[in-house]
Formats: structure tokens, C-alpha cells, sequence
């Protein structure tokens, strides 16, 4: 199991099912930096259910940070459309700019290459998130992140990406979502 570098305040590991209440905490401490944008301010209670987390489990994988045994982070990662997808990532805000989000990407990072060692494919890891937000796009974009179309991923990208445009009303005046590829080069 990827571990993170030992100078970090964190340690990472594979998260289980006892983890859902922390992974909850982490999520909404998280997301409550969204009450900063005034358009965006009712994510700030959003959160993955645990039937989502449970589905999660089954398909992919999450990995928790922790800093002195307290959960800080936690990422999960999820096959969708021949990609790892990166379908939440999560950092309380105390512990944020401190390398830890940076370490859940490079564990998924190697996530990816383990799924694909057999097959000699190229790791490739996709996300959803806003262009305008300074934590979202920007942040992954300087992770090696790249803008792409979501119909180049495949029809579950498609689908993730009109869900949040038509069902979960994620896109705002100002705030547009994009879908995101990171490739081993």
C-alpha cells in the first residue's frame, strides 16, 4: 500500500468501512471553505452518504490521511471509463497547504499504476471540478492535471459531468465545472 513521505505530518493508508463517520467529519470540515464564495455557499454541507462511501469501497478504493492518529484528509478513487477517477478528495482546512492533499493525488497516483501493471496501459487519473476555484482547477493543473473534454474519457464521464450540470446543479453564473486527466508521461 503507497505510504507518503516520512516528512510529512501525515500518515496515509487504506481506509475501511470503521472509517465512515471520520470520513464524513473530514468531508464537511472540508467543504465548509465553499461558505467563502457566496454563490457556492450551499455545498459548504455537502457531503458523500455513506451508501456512497459503502459503493465507493466496493469499486475502487479510499485512502485517509492522518496526522497523529486524527483524520485530515481522505481521497477516494473509483474506475470509470477505462480511468481511475478521482471522485472526492477531501482535506480539513487546518491541514490545508500542507503537502497532504498533494500526497492523496500521488497516492492515487500509484493507485492507478497498479491497476494498470498487467496491462502495460499508461496510468491515467480523471477528476471533475470548477475552472474558477482557486483549491480546484488550479490546484490540480500544477499536480499535472489537464483540461479535457469529457466525451474523450468515455459515456461515464458524459454522464458524470450533465448529472452535475442538470440534476445536481453544479454549475453556476461564474463557476463552470471541467473535467480533468492526468497521464504518466
Amino acid at each position: 500500500m503507497p505510504q507518503t513521505s516520512t516528512n510529512l505530518p501525515c500518515n496515509i493508508r487504506q481506509a475501511t468501512e470503521d472509517d465512515l463517520e471520520a470520513l464524513t467529519t473530514v468531508e464537511l470540515s472540508a467543504t465548509s471553505i465553499f461558505g467563502t464564495i457566496p454563490a457556492l455557499a450551499d455545498l459548504s454541507s455537502n457531503h458523500a452518504s455513506p451508501d456512497q462511501l459503502r459503493q465507493w469501497f466496493s469499486t475502487g478504493r479510499i485512502y485517509i490521511a492522518e496526522d497523529n492518529g486524527k483524520p485530515v484528509g481522505y481521497v477516494s478513487a473509483v474506475p470509470m471509463d477505462a480511468v481511475l477517477y478521482i471522485a472526492e478528495i477531501s482535506t480539513i482546512p487546518e491541514s490545508q497547504g500542507k503537502g497532504i492533499g498533494s500526497a492523496l493525488i500521488q497516492t492515487v497516483f500509484a493507485y492507478a499504476r497498479e491497476c494498470v501493471q498487467a496491462t502495460k496501459e499508461q496510468p491515467r487519473v480523471s477528476l471533475t471540478t470548477y475552472r474558477e476555484v482557486a483549491w480546484n482547477a488550479p490546484f490540480y493543473r500544477r499536480r499535472g492535471f489537464k483540461e479535457v473534454d469529457a466525451e474523450a474519457l468515455g459515456p461515464k464521464h458524459v454522464a458524470k459531468m450533465t448529472l452535475d450540470r442538470e440534476e445536481r446543479d453544479l454549475w453556476r453564473p461564474g463557476y463552470t465545472r471541467c473535467c480533468m486527466l492526468w497521464e504518466e508521461e
